[in-house]
């Protein structure tokens, strides 16, 4: 039984080379703290580009028994997986977000560079080590005077896990986003239907 035991950790944790995608979106839970204004700031999220120094998935995961398997988002396309976890956040947080191209005139166009974004999982014996890193140049234009503000949301998360699985590295990174997307809330305020600095 002990040797059946350690034959399935080992297969377990060998790396296979595989791509594991990793689906990301935000908890219902953060939708559900927010009460909508009456007249929501009208957003446009334009381009991200996708800045990160090396574009080859998101990280790896060093097996125990060597070997590594590889983390990504479904289309490789990381910046346009950030822009969409962007606009779900702020539709829940009270922004109305239009469509590019919309006939309806914004207040606001947010774009911006993705630096990075990035998960590492190592599996040692008896648990895997799991971080994450995010970190978005947000550049947000006033349509009414061509203002513009800057500023960079940084995020990290790490977890332990007794056993490895690919929803622990999903709710890690979730998480880290989430809070990253929220820096953008909190550290802005609404004057006259412009986006500046909560310290300017």
């Amino acid at each position: 039984l002990i040797g059946g035991i350690g034959f399935i950790t080992l297969v377990g944790c060998a790396g296979t080379g595989e791509v594991i995608p990793l689906q990301l979106h935000l908890a219902s839970a953060d939708a559900k703290k927010t009460v909508k204004p009456s007249e929501p700031l009208k957003v446009v999220i334009g381009k991200l580009i996708d800045g990160r120094k090396s574009q080859r998935g998101l990280g790896v995961r060093t097996h125990l028994w060597g070997g590594v398997s590889h983390f990504d988002v479904p289309g490789n396309k990381p910046a346009e997986t950030v822009a969409s976890l962007l606009t779900d956040y702020l539709s829940a947080k009270g922004w109305k977000v239009l469509k590019q191209g919309s006939t309806e005139q914004a207040d606001v166009v947010l774009t911006g560079t993705l630096l990075e974004l990035s998960v590492q999982a190592k599996s040692r014996i008896g648990f895997t080590a799991m971080t994450t890193k995010t970190r978005l140049a947000i550049q947000a234009k006033n349509v009414s005077d061509d203002s513009i503000v800057r500023m960079t949301l940084n995020g990290t998360g790490s977890e332990d896990v007794f056993w490895f699985d690919r929803e622990d590295v999903e709710e890690v990174l979730n998480e880290v986003l989430a809070d990253s997307f929220s820096k953008l809330e909190q550290d802005t305020t609404v004057v006259n239907r412009t986006l500046r600095l909560t310290n300017s």
